[in-house]
């Protein structure tokens, strides 16, 4: 664990030395020139010091901080890496849905499940695709409400998965995990 000190000091004590006719230098020679203007040190001209110590053990320190970035390394940074042809069509020849399609396919199957609810309780069909005296009308309607909002959730839920699998990957590209 990293012990950290730090130290602010405003006064004059930092101003003052053993040996005082050093101080009155200045004085001495502006009571010689009488023209001359020594400004004469006010509170609001006081030194503001600032001393800062840092003590560490050095391992745990540096645990944290990636190899490419430790000092004197020559490993390259992960954005400046190529990608090393480890991609997810190349492994198993399956092609992975990225997350933004999923939850583009949740928002649409929300909106059709909601949709048909609304059409049902309104009675008048908005596209007239199928008319309120067809049998097959609440039927249709009864499967997309009934199915599209469980559907619309497991989207959803596939989206926040894979994004943060792919958030992770990111991650141990660029050394953090």
């Amino acid at each position: 664990m990293a012990a950290a000190t730090i130290s602010l000091c405003g006064s004059r004590c930092l101003g003052l030395s053993l040996r005082p006719e050093s101080r009155l230098a200045p004085q001495a020679a502006a009571a010689a020139q009488p023209y001359a203007r020594v400004p004469s040190p006010s509170p609001s001209h006081r030194r503001l010091v600032l001393v800062a110590a840092t003590e560490s053990s050095g391992e745990k320190a540096d645990e944290k901080v990636p190899s490419w970035a430790r000092p004197g390394s020559d490993e390259a940074p992960p954005w400046a890496r190529g990608e090393g042809g480890a991609s997810a069509q190349g492994a198993g020849g399956a092609v992975e849905v990225p997350f933004y399609a999923y939850l583009l396919a949740s928002a649409v199957t929300a909106i059709a499940a909601i949709g048909s609810i609304f059409e049902y309780t309104n009675g008048r069909p908005v596209f007239g695709v199928v008319g309120t005296d067809s049998p097959l009308y609440a039927p249709i309607l009864g499967f997309f409400a009934v199915t599209g909002i469980p559907t619309s959730g497991y989207l959803w839920y596939k989206a926040v998965q894979t994004a943060n699998k792919d958030a992770e990957e990111q991650d141990r590209r660029d050394g953090f995990l």
